[in-house]
C-alpha cells in the first residue's frame, strides 16, 4: 500500500461519499475509487458497504481509518526509517520506491532465481537511503536512480525513462500530439524535491534549465496525490511516466489530465547498483550482479 491509496481511503471514510471525498482532493472520482479498491484488493477485505448514492464503512475500514488518520497527521514530520535487518538473511535487496513496479518485480525475480532456494528480503526506500547501505554493506544489490557519485559502488543501466508532460485537459497544450521543453519554457513547471536521489535529480534539473525553463514550482514530497491536486487546482504542468508502467505515474490516467509526450531525452536513468568489493569477495553479490548483466546488459528496458 501507499500513501495514495491511504489519504484516498481516509478522504472517502470521513465523506462516506467518493464524489465529496474527491472535491476534497481536487481529484475526479475514478482514481479515488480505483485507489480505495486497490487497497482492498491489497488487504483481502471491504473497507466500505456500497450503497446507491451512499457508502458505509465496514467494522475493518473503522478499524483501519483510526490507524491510517494518525500515519498521515504524522507523515510530515517524520524525517527518519527505522530499519530492522535480520543478519542471517541471505540476500539484501532495495528499490527505490519511486521506480515502475513491473521493473522492480522483475529484480525480484532475478534474485530470487539467482539465489534459490535462499530466502530473499528487499527493502524500500529512497535511493539516497538505499546508497549509504549498499557501501555500509548493509545490502547487497539495489535498483536506484542512475548517475552515482559513490566511488565504492558500481553500477549497470536497467532502463531509460522517456517523459510526458501532465496537465489538465483542458490546458492550451493538452491538444498537442507531442512536446519539446521549449514549448513548456513559458510554463512554471511543477517538480519534485531533489531528496531521493540529489545527484540524479538535480542533473535532471540543469537539463531542464538549459531547455529554457526557468520557473519551478517545487513540491515538498513525492506524493502522486498531491501532485495531481495541485496540477489540477492551479492548472500547473509537471513530468511523468507511461501511466501504463505503473506506480505513481497511474494517477494521471484519467479524463481529466492529458498526457502527451516529449520529444527530448532527458537521459533520466534507472539501474542496479552494488558495492564493487563485495562483489569480488562474496558469491550472494557476485550472483546477483551476473543474473542482472544477464538480464539487462544488452537489453535496458524504456519506461
Amino acid at each position: 500500500m501507499d500513501v495514495q491509496q491511504l489519504r484516498c481511503f481516509l478522504a472517502v471514510a470521513d465523506e462516506l461519499h467518493f464524489g465529496r471525498a474527491a472535491e476534497r482532493l481536487h481529484l475526479t472520482p475514478s482514481p479515488v475509487s480505483r485507489s480505495v479498491k486497490d487497497l482492498e484488493r491489497e488487504l483481502g477485505v471491504d473497507l466500505f458497504v456500497r450503497r446507491y448514492h451512499q457508502v458505509e464503512l465496514t467494522s475493518d475500514g473503522a478499524v483501519l481509518a483510526e490507524r491510517v488518520r494518525v500515519i498521515l497527521e504524522q507523515l510530515d514530520g517524520l524525517k527518519d526509517v527505522v530499519k530492522v535487518a535480520a543478519k542471517s538473511r541471505v540476500a539484501r535487496v532495495g528499490g527505490t520506491h519511486l521506480c515502475p513496479p513491473a521493473v522492480m518485480d522483475r529484480f525480484m525475480a532475478l534474485t530470487e532465481q539467482a539465489l534459490a532456494p535462499h530466502t530473499i528480503e528487499a527493502t524500500m526506500a529512497p535511493s539516497a537511503e538505499l546508497l549509504p547501505a549498499l557501501e555500509r554493506g548493509e545490502l547487497d544489490a539495489a535498483l536506484v536512480h542512475l548517475p552515482l557519485d559513490r566511488p565504492r559502488l558500481d553500477s549497470l543501466v536497467v532502463a531509460r525513462y522517456l517523459f510526458s508532460a501532465a496537465m489538465r485537459a483542458d490546458d492550451p497544450l493538452a491538444a498537442a500530439s507531442e512536446l519539446r521543453l521549449r514549448d513548456l519554457a513559458h510554463r512554471t513547471l511543477t517538480i519534485g524535491p531533489p531528496t531521493p536521489q540529489p545527484v540524479a535529480v538535480n542533473l535532471l534539473h540543469k537539463r531542464l534549465k538549459n531547455a529554457g525553463i526557468t520557473s519551478f514550482h517545487q513540491m515538498p514530497d513525492n506524493d502522486a496525490v498531491m501532485l495531481a491536486s495541485h496540477i489540477r487546482r492551479d492548472h500547473g504542468v509537471t513530468l511523468t511516466l507511461d501511466p501504463r508502467n505503473g506506480g505513481s505515474s497511474r494517477i494521471f490516467d484519467d479524463p481529466a489530465f492529458a498526457i502527451v509526450p516529449l520529444r527530448d531525452d532527458l537521459e533520466f536513468l534507472l539501474g542496479v547498483a552494488w558495492n564493487r568489493s563485495r562483489a569480488r569477495k562474496g558469491d550472494v553479490v557476485r550472483e546477483l550482479v551476473h543474473a542482472v548483466r544477464q538480464e539487462w546488459a544488452k537489453h535496458p528496458l524504456t519506461l
